[in-house]
């Protein structure tokens, strides 16, 4: 059988909010999209090699052709899983327009909507988009009523990520049945001042997963290093190995936080790119063969591998030194686990990127 890959895709470099912790924001300014035609040929001529697709990175529902293009995937492989990541625009683009309302009911299978607070005006001032809030409860709510899987993605920053928000945010996730993923900030564009304002440090992230596992389920940790140290299941990082990220102007990356030139290995108007990227495993090599020396003589490094390889690139500028999170040293005792969920559950985030996923409630509660 031939490889799959989870891709994500971000057709368009277009966002109408003002993030500024967004990790793509300087790569989107000067990107030359690609159009239409590229996609859809790339998809023509790679779709064997397509397990799921997720289009994130800009507002791909601010494109008349985004619309157009998931129908073409829907009709013509609808074995490929179609999710969105949205900042809740999709709703408001649907309401004008029934016509990308029946698309959308017919092509994507899940959605994951960016909510950081559960606070309307925090969030809204967060991402500098008064109708932010809002638009992602109206897309929240079609997701519930027509029964397509929906998922609150959470920014994991020093600046949201809190108990009493996130128990905010829990809540509304139970409301519309929801999960809730986290993902932690990325300083792609360095550390200095700014980014620091967002990363959050890894006592605090200890501190607050403990919170979760004791208040809520915790689903899944597909972090290289969390999921060794917290749990009883030892997660890989599938960047690379089983999901690639495809920029707007069609570059491909192992993954969706190293977007820089250096890791950019092909485009998708290559012709058929995903089988020479399988054959070639060129993905695989750019990150996953560097273990730190630091790490050879620790219990946990036949899992972990020396921690999520873009956090240590990112912070470190090499893979020759260990994950920036990792507080564990050689010799230490075991960490106590947080309860992980034996439930099963699917998403085109679970086996794509470092992520967590969490549900409202502890197992056996009403509603859970």
């Amino acid at each position: 059988m031939k490889k799959r890959w989870n891709i994500g895709w971000g057709t368009v470099s277009a966002c109408n909010m003002n993030c500024r912790f967004c990790y793509s924001r300087f790569r989107r300014k000067d990107s030359r999209d690609l159009g239409l035609e590229d996609w859809i040929a790339f998809v023509d001529r790679n779709a064997d090699y397509i397990h799921t697709i997720n289009y994130g990175t800009g507002e791909n529902s601010l494109s008349e052709d985004w619309f157009t293009l998931i129908s073409h995937v829907r009709r013509r492989y609808p074995r490929i899983r179609q999710a969105l990541t949205t900042n809740g625009y999709v709703s408001e683009a649907m309401r004008r327009d029934p016509e990308k309302e029946a698309i959308v009911k017919e092509a994507i299978d899940e959605m994951d909507i960016s909510l950081d607070f559960a606070d309307a005006e925090k969030h809204n001032a967060f991402r500098g988009q008064p109708h932010a809030y809002q638009w992602a409860m109206d897309t929240l709510a079609f997701c519930r009523d027509h029964h397509k899987q929906a998922t609150i993605v959470c920014l994991g920053s020093g600046v949201n990520a809190y108990p009493e928000n996130l128990d905010g945010i829990f809540g509304i996730a139970r409301r519309y049945g929801a999960m809730v993923r986290m993902n932690l900030y990325r300083p792609t564009e360095g550390i200095d001042d700014f980014s620091r304002e967002f990363i959050l440090e890894p006592e605090r992230l200890v501190e607050l997963l403990r919170w979760i596992g004791a208040n809520h389920t915790v689903l899944s940790i597909s972090d290289a290093l969390y999921s060794k140290l917290l749990t009883n299941r030892a997660e890989e990082d599938p960047s690379g190995i089983d999901s690639l990220r495809i920029l707007p102007d069609g570059g491909v990356t192992p993954s969706t936080y190293l977007i820089r030139e250096d890791f950019i290995v092909g485009n998708i108007r290559e012709g058929e790119i995903l089988k020479r990227l399988t054959e070639e495993s060129v993905l695989q090599e750019l990150n996953h063969e560097v273990i730190p020396e630091e790490c050879r003589g620790c219990r946990y490094v036949g899992n972990c591998r020396g921690g999520v390889y873009d956090r240590r690139y990112l912070w470190n500028q090499t893979l020759e030194k260990k994950d920036p999170y990792c507080r564990y040293q050689p010799g230490d005792p075991e960490w106590e686990k947080i309860p992980v969920s034996e439930e099963e559950f699917h998403s085109v985030h679970h086996g794509y990127l470092p992520t967590m996923f969490f549900l409202p409630g502890r197992p056996g509660e009403e509603g859970v």
